[in-house]
């Protein structure tokens, strides 16, 4: 497919001190149309980045979580056009060229219906604990609600179709990236897998909530599990 209708969607809060590094870092790997979603930074992220043509910038006021910033993101994509677009954290655990992965499958692919999910591997760096658990956890459940394994189901490098992406949901956080991975699988969509380079250190400034994040992942496996009974059943 042509690299015309795809983007790169960086959703960023409060990372002055990653975000300009890692957009330098996208716009020296490829030319893609970068769009950065500012979800209600205290410093606004266009102020920290050099003005380009390639990159277009959205604000929302104040933080309405990373699900919505996704979403906006992939609504203003398809404004201009866009069909598909990859997802990067803006705070520096990514490797910008680990991007010609996604690129590479993507000018491949022939149907449109279909994600690339970037497997961190764990194996070269030193995660914490609780994200190496988190994602066995997360992956069992998706399993449990899909029918499919899907070997990371946690990161937050992917590449997407925009019209899955840009769909109305109740969940605005974290675990929106979980819901839509879901749906996708019960749409029939194909999942592909690229293992990445991903990086834990000081420098990385997580806002996942430990609490308040890990209830929400709860209270939406019990809803998708319910949900996933119902559809076996035919009765939605």
């Amino acid at each position: 497919m042509s690299l015309d209708y795809l983007c790169i969607i960086v959703p960023v809060y409060n990372n002055p001190l990653t975000i300009a590094k890692v957009v330098s870092q996208i716009k020296e790997v490829c030319d893609l149309t970068l769009i950065i979603v500012d979800d209600g930074s205290d410093v606004p992220v266009e102020s920290l980045i050099p003005p380009s043509k390639s990159i277009i910038h959205v604000r929302q006021f104040p933080n309405r979580g990373k699900g919505v910033a996704l979403r906006c993101g992939a609504l203003k994509a398809q404004e201009l056009g866009m069909h598909h677009c990859i997802t990067m954290d803006g705070d520096g655990q990514h490797f910008a060229h680990d991007l010609h992965r996604f690129i590479e499958i993507y000018s491949q692919e022939q149907d449109p219906h279909f994600m690339v999910i970037g497997v961190r591997d764990f194996a070269e760096c030193t995660p914490p604990s609780s994200s190496v658990i988190g994602r066995q956890i997360g992956n069992f459940w998706v399993w449990i609600e899909s029918g499919t394994w899907v070997s990371d189901t946690q990161t937050g490098f992917r590449l997407y179709p925009l019209d899955m992406l840009a769909y109305e949901s109740r969940t605005t956080r974290y675990e929106f990236e979980i819901e839509n991975l879901v749906r996708f699988l019960w749409k029939k969509g194909r999942i592909l897998e690229t293992r990445v380079k991903t990086v834990y250190d000081d420098s990385r400034v997580s806002h996942f909530d430990k609490i308040k994040d890990n209830l929400f992942m709860i209270a939406l496996h019990a809803r998708l599990v319910i949900q996933r009974i119902l559809l076996l059943r035919g009765i939605v």
